[in-house]
């Protein structure tokens, strides 16, 4: 058994490189939109869709990528802080857990997503210079699983980050005041959050016409 083994790593190995996605250096930018209860802080990725930053009243930050097209489903993702494509020092962070989001809405795409500290983690990446990258292998035969990379671009974030900043900031300063949270809840809270502290919370009905989606998390590559 051990020889086919060998071999079909080494088959494996050598159809593994990926597709890639970055904005161009000369395009990379990032915009911010705004509704009442959200914030979007958006970069077009060419030829292939969107990367954002969503805040949402009450709710965790999510940092997502989203592809503008229908294709199999995602089976491994991981999201990794990397450095500049430029730099010469290729080391980068940790694994972060992703989950593919769901829409309910058969008219939309789904999405590859951290939330909360990982999101967060993130805007740090962006401010220092690195380019968040989400790595995945889509559903497809054992022998063509080529990987897909999608590096978001750090230009100009630094510019456009405080105006998101204080969108975030104006939302938490217009919540209404906390309820106090039951007993029984407190008690779910802490349970999970023991499991995973980056799972984020059941996905609730949007405020700006989108609709809900469900999230599930995906096996690291």
């Amino acid at each position: 058994m051990k020889a086919p083994i060998f071999t079909l790593l080494i088959l494996l190995s050598s159809n593994s490189f990926a597709d890639y996605y970055q904005a161009p250096m000369q395009e990379a930018d990032w915009q911010v939109d705004r509704t009442k209860n959200t914030c979007f802080l958006r970069q077009a990725i060419s030829q292939y869709g969107v990367a954002e930053f969503v805040q949402r009243a009450g709710q965790p930050l999510r940092f997502s990528v989203q592809e503008q097209r229908r294709k199999p489903l995602v089976m491994q993702a991981s999201l990794k802080a990397m450095p500049a494509p430029w730099m010469h020092d290729q080391t980068s962070s940790f694994d972060h857990q992703v989950y593919s989001d769901s829409s309910t809405d058969i008219a939309a795409y789904g999405r590859l997503s951290v939330y909360g500290p990982a999101a967060e983690t993130m805007i740090d990446a962006l401010l220092q210079g690195q380019y968040p990258t989400f790595i995945y292998h889509r559903d497809a035969p054992v022998l063509n699983m080529e990987e897909t990379r999608v590096a978001v671009s750090a230009i100009h974030f630094s510019e456009r980050y405080q105006e998101f900043a204080d969108c975030r900031n104006n939302l938490q300063t217009g919540q209404a005041i906390s309820q106090p949270v039951s007993a029984k809840t407190k008690k779910i809270f802490k349970s999970k959050k023991k499991a995973s502290q980056n799972k984020p919370a059941p996905a609730a009905a949007n405020t700006n016409g989108q609709s809900a989606a469900t999230t599930q998390p995906v096996k690291p590559s």
